[in-house]
């Protein structure tokens, strides 16, 4: 640091340039817990936070402001000081002896003394305000605000027992300690919370234990007073400690902190107690942040699974996003804690799948937005598919039906092409009356063939229509035939059925029936090519499709497991 560099003897009177570089010194440090968790952590968070000595991590024990460390003095105001407890970035916290009441106290004293800047005096002002107006069995409580040689110090109740911090190094205690520990808290906040004080800084290490092992919650350096918020804290500042703020203190909306904020804070706490670790760990400063706005909590019985069910689900709905789908109040969350103590049915439930989804695609919408996207176009190309495939079906089976009855027809024509010629032969040779009527018959059944026949394949009407005018040509010589052997003038009838115009009507008709046959079968394999095309254009489609679709799918995966990575990192 810059005033390591002084000389020793140099005059105690500065600069207003050389006071100013101090001050910035002093907020740059105000750091000390953000490195007991991420050593690597240059940032300027506002972590200030007391703990005894033997509860800090090595990190922490580092001086802060090696250029304003100075000797622990004998005596301040009324009290003597025995031993130095710990140290954080604003200030110092003694063991001292009230030499007029005769009692042991923690005394906290600001390190910058006369040179703290009006940041420093105000937190200082609000934690002394806080502390002072609350009232409860678990909270550290106030003996004397005061001030000498230009330095305020406050003297709280000694807590000789350690801090939780301690006790989360050691073994962890059992799911039932942890809960009545946590019950403890709580009820401590509601008090805080009902005097209109929200502590925004609850962790291990402001938990301290009396001689008697009751736990205390001290360092109210960052309590926000709810009547009288003077303005110091500002939309955009992270103020907490890593692993239990908030997502709104995360997010920068320190403004908009509430008791919802002590109690997620509280639930970061209880999963500490039943996993050993906090919620959210990150790699960095940045990535832990990022976890706590946008992570998932992984839950305890994952980390722990001896862990009861309904514990975890108390600690996590005591850490969801949303401040509105925590518990209400700290009295609230008391409340369902005595529950499971007492082995009665909790009111906090585990979220349902369908919240999970939600929850998750409100924070993470572009993995969401791919996903959905994803979805869509995979539904349509699946829909595009079935379509396809229906339509080529219900082509091939039109083609095979109408094929089918086609040839069909054209056995019925062949058929009564036959019967009417032999109806004529014989009623000529027999004079039977019979084959005239069967004749008839047939000849109707024949033009309906045909005209049917036209009908289903109507390239074959040219064709067709041949075969029409030969057949109307030889039914015109066939009735002059029937009307010759009506007058039993056989000769002449046979003349007409053996005559050259009959026969190469004959012959025109069988021209006509064998184009239309070969018309049926082009028509017919026409239709089968272009459903064939129709198909391989439609694979090529479908294959350049699913290539984007395939490609959406491997840029959704990926933002997918790289978000579930990124909020599970904790785990390791």
């Amino acid at each position: 640091m810059p005033t390591d560099d002084k000389p020793a003897d140099e005059s105690p009177d500065t600069t207003d340039g050389e006071a100013a570089k101090r001050s910035k010194e002093r907020a740059d440090d105000e750091v000390s817990e953000t490195a007991a968790f991420f050593p690597e952590n240059d940032s300027t968070f506002e972590l200030e936070t007391i703990r005894v000595k033997e509860g800090l991590s090595k990190e922490v024990t580092k001086p802060a402001r090696q250029g304003i460390e100075s000797p622990a003095p004998k005596q301040i105001a009324s009290y003597e000081i025995v031993a130095e407890l710990g140290r954080g970035g604003m200030g110092v916290v003694y063991e001292a002896r009230d030499m007029r009441l005769k009692r042991t106290v923690a005394l906290k004293v600001i390190l910058a003394g006369g040179h703290a800047g009006n940041s420093e005096l105000e937190r200082f002002q609000t934690e002394a305000e806080a502390v002072a107006r609350l009232k409860h069995p678990n909270i550290v409580q106030v003996y004397e605000i005061g001030e000498q040689d230009g330095r305020p110090f406050i003297a709280l109740e000694y807590c000789s027992g350690g801090c939780l911090s301690d006790l989360l190094r050691g073994n962890s205690p059992s799911p039932q300690e942890s809960a009545r520990l946590v019950v403890s808290i709580a009820d401590a906040m509601e008090h805080s919370h009902s005097e209109g004080v929200i502590h925004r800084d609850l962790k291990p290490g402001n938990i301290l234990f009396d001689s008697a092992g009751a736990p205390k919650v001290v360092d109210f350096g960052l309590a926000k007073k709810l009547d009288e918020d003077k303005g110091h804290t500002r939309t955009g500042m992270v103020m907490g400690s890593l692993g239990y703020m908030s997502p709104e203190q995360a997010s920068g909306k320190s403004g908009q902190t509430d008791h919802a904020t002590d109690i997620y804070a509280i639930g970061a706490i209880l999963y500490s107690l039943l996993s050993g670790q906090p919620p959210f760990q990150g790699a960095s400063v940045i990535e832990t942040l990022n976890l706590v706005i946008e992570g998932d909590v992984v839950p305890i019985r994952r980390l722990n699974p001896s862990c009861p069910q309904d514990l975890d689900t108390i600690c996590l709905k005591c850490l969801q996003k949303s401040a509105s789908n925590r518990y209400s109040s700290c009295a609230e969350l008391a409340a369902d804690l005595r529950r499971f103590l007492n082995g009665e049915p909790i009111l906090a439930r585990a979220s349902t799948p369908y919240e999970q989804i939600i929850s998750w695609t409100r924070r993470n919408p572009l993995p969401s937005l791919v996903a959905g996207v994803s979805v869509l176009m995979l539904a349509i190309l699946s829909a595009t598919f079935a379509a396809m495939a229906y339509r080529n079906n219900r082509i091939i089976k039109t083609i095979q039906e109408r094929d089918m009855r086609v040839q069909e027809l054209r056995g019925i024509i062949l058929y009564d092409d036959e019967v009417l010629t032999n109806s004529c032969l014989l009623a000529t040779l027999t004079f039977d009356e019979m084959w005239r009527k069967r004749y008839k018959e047939h000849e109707r059944e024949l033009l309906a063939s045909i005209d049917e026949a036209v009908s289903l394949v109507p390239d074959a009407k040219a064709g067709l229509d041949e075969v029409n005018t030969a057949n109307e040509e030889l039914i015109q010589i066939e009735t002059r035939a029937f009307e010759a052997v009506a007058q039993e003038n056989r000769a002449e009838a046979l003349d007409l059925l053996t005559s050259e115009t009959y026969l190469t009507q004959k012959k025109a008709y069988q021209k006509g029936m064998k184009d239309f046959s070969a018309t049926l079968k082009g028509y017919s394999m026409k239709r089968v090519d272009a459903a064939y095309k129709e198909a391989v254009l439609f694979f090529i489609t479908a294959l350049v499709f699913g290539a984007i679709v395939t490609v959406v799918f491997l840029v959704g995966g990926y933002s997918f497991i790289r978000t579930v990575r990124f909020s599970t990192s904790s785990i390791d």
